[in-house]
Protein backbone atom coordinates (compact mmCIF):
# COMPACT_ATOMS: atom_id res chain seq x y z
CA UNK A 1 0.00 0.00 0.00
CA UNK A 2 2.87 2.14 0.50
CA UNK A 3 4.23 2.42 -2.83
CA UNK A 4 0.55 2.71 -4.45
CA UNK A 5 0.68 5.37 -2.38
CA UNK A 6 4.08 6.79 -3.43
CA UNK A 7 3.20 5.98 -7.06
CA UNK A 8 -0.06 7.86 -6.54
CA UNK A 9 1.42 10.83 -5.37
CA UNK A 10 4.04 11.23 -8.05
CA UNK A 11 1.31 11.31 -10.90
CA UNK A 12 -0.89 13.33 -9.27
CA UNK A 13 2.56 15.68 -8.47
CA UNK A 14 3.03 15.34 -12.70
CA UNK A 15 -0.67 16.59 -13.40
CA UNK A 16 0.15 19.39 -11.31
CA UNK A 17 3.97 20.22 -13.07
CA UNK A 18 1.56 20.17 -16.22
CA UNK A 19 -1.42 22.68 -14.69
CA UNK A 20 1.49 25.05 -13.21
CA UNK A 21 4.27 24.82 -16.03
CA UNK A 22 5.77 28.55 -16.49
CA UNK A 23 8.54 30.10 -17.47
CA UNK A 24 10.69 32.39 -15.34
CA UNK A 25 9.53 36.00 -14.53
CA UNK A 26 9.78 38.46 -17.61
CA UNK A 27 9.75 35.71 -20.14
CA UNK A 28 6.93 34.64 -22.31
CA UNK A 29 4.35 32.61 -21.01
CA UNK A 30 5.17 30.26 -23.98
CA UNK A 31 8.27 30.53 -25.61
CA UNK A 32 8.32 30.27 -28.91
CA UNK A 33 5.64 32.33 -31.18
CA UNK A 34 4.13 30.67 -34.40
CA UNK A 35 7.17 30.21 -36.80
CA UNK A 36 10.05 30.24 -33.80
CA UNK A 37 11.81 27.51 -32.85
CA UNK A 38 11.15 27.34 -29.04
CA UNK A 39 13.02 24.54 -27.42
CA UNK A 40 15.33 26.76 -25.09
CA UNK A 41 18.44 24.84 -23.71
CA UNK A 42 18.60 24.80 -20.01
CA UNK A 43 18.98 27.68 -17.45
CA UNK A 44 19.30 27.80 -14.07
CA UNK A 45 15.40 27.11 -13.42
CA UNK A 46 14.97 25.43 -16.57
CA UNK A 47 16.39 21.50 -16.50
CA UNK A 48 15.20 18.38 -16.89
CA UNK A 49 13.24 16.11 -14.46
CA UNK A 50 13.46 12.14 -14.71
CA UNK A 51 9.93 11.34 -16.29
CA UNK A 52 7.65 10.08 -14.14
CA UNK A 53 8.45 6.22 -14.11
CA UNK A 54 10.86 3.68 -15.69
CA UNK A 55 8.61 2.46 -18.10
CA UNK A 56 5.42 2.38 -19.73
CA UNK A 57 2.80 2.73 -23.10
CA UNK A 58 0.70 4.88 -24.03
CA UNK A 59 -2.46 4.76 -27.19
CA UNK A 60 -3.50 7.68 -28.88
CA UNK A 61 -6.62 6.43 -30.39
CA UNK A 62 -7.95 8.99 -32.83
CA UNK A 63 -12.08 9.52 -32.84
CA UNK A 64 -13.99 7.49 -34.92
CA UNK A 65 -15.18 10.91 -36.85
CA UNK A 66 -11.26 11.47 -37.55
CA UNK A 67 -10.54 7.83 -38.57
CA UNK A 68 -13.34 7.87 -41.50
CA UNK A 69 -11.83 11.80 -42.39
CA UNK A 70 -8.18 10.14 -43.19
CA UNK A 71 -9.85 7.06 -44.72
CA UNK A 72 -12.10 8.51 -47.13
CA UNK A 73 -9.20 11.35 -48.14
CA UNK A 74 -6.54 8.78 -48.64
CA UNK A 75 -4.40 9.92 -45.82
CA UNK A 76 -2.06 7.75 -44.35
CA UNK A 77 -0.96 7.68 -40.48
CA UNK A 78 3.17 7.65 -40.24
CA UNK A 79 4.79 7.36 -37.15
CA UNK A 80 8.13 9.11 -36.03
CA UNK A 81 10.64 6.59 -33.59
CA UNK A 82 9.87 5.89 -30.83
CA UNK A 83 6.20 6.75 -31.44
CA UNK A 84 4.43 3.87 -33.96
CA UNK A 85 1.65 4.55 -36.25
CA UNK A 86 -1.77 2.03 -36.03
CA UNK A 87 -2.96 -0.15 -38.43
CA UNK A 88 -5.70 1.57 -39.92
CA UNK A 89 -4.72 5.15 -39.35
CA UNK A 90 -6.31 3.94 -35.57
CA UNK A 91 -3.76 6.24 -33.50
CA UNK A 92 -0.18 5.94 -32.22
CA UNK A 93 1.13 3.77 -29.63
CA UNK A 94 4.04 5.36 -27.49
CA UNK A 95 6.55 3.91 -25.43
CA UNK A 96 7.05 6.35 -22.76
CA UNK A 97 9.49 6.19 -19.32
CA UNK A 98 12.81 7.94 -17.90
CA UNK A 99 14.97 7.30 -20.41
CA UNK A 100 13.42 8.89 -22.93
CA UNK A 101 11.00 11.17 -21.98
CA UNK A 102 11.35 14.16 -19.33
CA UNK A 103 10.10 16.99 -17.54
CA UNK A 104 11.07 20.41 -17.90
CA UNK A 105 9.34 23.02 -15.21
CA UNK A 106 9.46 25.80 -18.14
CA UNK A 107 8.49 24.10 -21.01
CA UNK A 108 6.56 20.68 -20.12
CA UNK A 109 6.65 17.28 -20.24
CA UNK A 110 8.50 16.11 -23.14
CA UNK A 111 7.55 13.24 -25.78
CA UNK A 112 10.33 12.69 -28.50
CA UNK A 113 9.18 11.38 -31.52
CA UNK A 114 5.54 11.92 -33.34
CA UNK A 115 3.79 11.38 -36.44
CA UNK A 116 3.20 12.78 -39.81
CA UNK A 117 0.00 12.88 -42.00
CA UNK A 118 0.76 11.96 -45.34
CA UNK A 119 -1.77 13.15 -47.92
CA UNK A 120 -1.10 10.71 -51.54
CA UNK A 121 -3.79 13.06 -53.13
CA UNK A 122 -2.13 16.26 -53.14
CA UNK A 123 1.36 15.41 -52.14
CA UNK A 124 1.55 17.31 -48.91
CA UNK A 125 3.21 15.61 -45.86
CA UNK A 126 2.77 16.91 -42.53
CA UNK A 127 4.75 16.05 -39.59
CA UNK A 128 4.48 16.84 -35.69
CA UNK A 129 7.29 15.81 -33.26
CA UNK A 130 9.10 16.91 -30.29
CA UNK A 131 5.72 17.35 -28.09
CA UNK A 132 5.19 18.70 -24.92
CA UNK A 133 2.18 18.88 -23.10
CA UNK A 134 1.60 22.20 -20.84
CA UNK A 135 -2.10 23.80 -19.64
CA UNK A 136 -3.43 24.70 -22.82
CA UNK A 137 -2.55 21.54 -24.70
CA UNK A 138 0.01 20.08 -26.82
CA UNK A 139 2.91 21.93 -28.71
CA UNK A 140 4.87 20.55 -31.20
CA UNK A 141 7.67 20.75 -34.04
CA UNK A 142 5.57 21.40 -37.07
CA UNK A 143 7.13 20.53 -40.71
CA UNK A 144 5.04 21.10 -44.04
CA UNK A 145 6.28 19.27 -46.69
CA UNK A 146 10.24 19.21 -45.32
CA UNK A 147 9.17 23.21 -43.92
CA UNK A 148 9.68 23.61 -40.23
CA UNK A 149 7.19 25.76 -39.06
CA UNK A 150 8.56 26.23 -35.76
CA UNK A 151 6.27 25.43 -32.41
CA UNK A 152 2.43 25.33 -32.61
CA UNK A 153 -0.28 24.17 -30.36
CA UNK A 154 -1.45 21.19 -32.37
CA UNK A 155 -4.34 19.96 -30.03
CA UNK A 156 -6.27 21.19 -26.59
CA UNK A 157 -7.51 19.24 -23.76
CA UNK A 158 -9.36 20.25 -20.73
CA UNK A 159 -7.60 19.65 -17.09
CA UNK A 160 -10.87 18.75 -15.54
CA UNK A 161 -10.82 15.96 -17.72
CA UNK A 162 -8.10 13.81 -16.74
CA UNK A 163 -6.41 15.47 -13.89
CA UNK A 164 -8.79 13.40 -11.70
CA UNK A 165 -8.33 10.32 -13.41
CA UNK A 166 -4.70 10.23 -13.28
CA UNK A 167 -3.59 8.07 -10.06
CA UNK A 168 -6.16 5.30 -11.67
CA UNK A 169 -4.38 2.19 -10.61
CA UNK A 170 -3.68 -0.35 -13.70
CA UNK A 171 -2.75 -3.74 -11.47
CA UNK A 172 -2.95 -5.82 -14.60
CA UNK A 173 -0.31 -3.45 -16.59
CA UNK A 174 1.41 -3.23 -13.38
CA UNK A 175 1.17 0.45 -12.90
CA UNK A 176 -1.02 3.06 -13.09
CA UNK A 177 -2.12 6.41 -15.21
CA UNK A 178 -5.37 7.71 -16.95
CA UNK A 179 -7.29 5.44 -19.25
CA UNK A 180 -9.69 8.81 -20.59
CA UNK A 181 -7.78 11.77 -21.40
CA UNK A 182 -9.82 13.47 -24.59
CA UNK A 183 -7.87 15.88 -26.84
CA UNK A 184 -9.39 18.11 -29.01
CA UNK A 185 -8.73 19.83 -32.23
CA UNK A 186 -6.67 22.83 -32.00
CA UNK A 187 -7.40 26.01 -34.44
CA UNK A 188 -3.65 26.06 -35.64
CA UNK A 189 -4.65 22.11 -36.75
CA UNK A 190 -8.00 22.95 -38.08
CA UNK A 191 -6.85 25.11 -40.23
CA UNK A 192 -3.44 23.72 -41.34
CA UNK A 193 -5.28 20.50 -42.20
CA UNK A 194 -8.32 22.67 -44.09
CA UNK A 195 -5.62 24.32 -46.29
CA UNK A 196 -3.76 21.01 -47.35
CA UNK A 197 -6.18 18.88 -48.17
CA UNK A 198 -9.59 20.51 -47.80
CA UNK A 199 -11.13 18.12 -44.75
CA UNK A 200 -13.50 19.54 -42.60
CA UNK A 201 -11.65 19.62 -39.21
CA UNK A 202 -13.26 21.40 -37.18
CA UNK A 203 -11.72 23.55 -34.33
CA UNK A 204 -12.77 22.35 -30.57
CA UNK A 205 -14.10 18.56 -32.44
CA UNK A 206 -13.15 15.79 -30.79
CA UNK A 207 -9.60 14.12 -31.71
CA UNK A 208 -8.14 11.51 -30.20
CA UNK A 209 -8.40 9.82 -26.44
CA UNK A 210 -4.99 9.45 -24.34
CA UNK A 211 -5.11 6.12 -22.33
CA UNK A 212 -1.23 5.79 -20.68
CA UNK A 213 -0.05 3.80 -17.87
CA UNK A 214 3.14 4.29 -16.18
CA UNK A 215 4.96 0.98 -14.93
CA UNK A 216 6.83 0.27 -11.81
CA UNK A 217 6.37 -3.31 -11.86
CA UNK A 218 7.02 -6.10 -14.44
Amino acid sequence: MRVLSRITRTLVIGAAIIAATATPAGAAPFPGAPGSPSIQPPSATCFKFPYFGPKGHANFDFGQDIVRLLDERGIRVEGLAPMQAKPGNRGIYMPIGWKQDHIDPCNGVYYPGGFAINDVRSGHRAAIHDIYLRPDGAHAQVEIDGEPQGEQLVATYRLSEFAPYVPTPRPLEGGIGPKHWPFYVSPYLSRTVRQLTGIPLNEGAYLANLDAVVQYVP
